[in-house]
């Protein structure tokens, strides 16, 4: 089975000035890349890190720049779209770490909504519920994010 890239990211908050933490993507055979991300200066002058639920130290000494993030994702990516369960967030955390390399964010992002249009909603927040439970997946990080719904993904072909 050949699985459709799925990308997700953890971001500082929900405000427009929040920046990402970590990322997460899938590859076609269904693994999945992710990694903390080493926050810019100017996205910390935007924000209190106080209120930040990591530690900053710990993403600079265990991320990596947003530079090494972007070129790993166009690796892997070729030529296949990228599909967001959030969409928005997804937008954010491409646009701010396209800003710090000064350039502007040509990867083709889809909301993952599109993967699933001969489905019903119900079925598919079922499948979601039960994948989310028998696999004990965090929803909230990238990477639980991008595996859940690869599950689901193959659950539904």
């Amino acid at each position: 089975m050949t699985y459709p890239l799925i990308i997700a990211f953890e971001m500082s908050g929900d405000s427009d000035d929040a920046f990402p933490l970590a990322i997460a993507w899938s590859l076609p055979e269904g693994s999945i890349k992710s990694t903390l991300i080493q926050p810019e200066d100017e996205w910390l002058e935007e924000t209190d890190d106080r209120y930040l639920d990591i530690d900053t130290d710990h993403l600079y000494q265990q991320g990596h720049s947003a530079k090494a993030v972007l070129e790993e994702l166009q690796l892997d990516r070729e030529q296949e779209p990228l599909y967001a369960p959030g969409y928005y967030t997804a937008e954010r955390g491409l646009e701010k770490l396209y800003a710090t390399v000064e350039g502007d964010n040509d990867l083709p992002l889809r909301p993952l909504q599109e993967l699933l249009v001969d489905h019903s909603p119900d079925e598919v927040e079922a499948l979601l519920q039960e994948s989310r439970l028998l696999l004990d997946l965090d929803p909230y990080t990238a990477e639980g994010q991008v595996r859940l719904w690869l599950e689901v993904y193959a659950r539904l072909q």
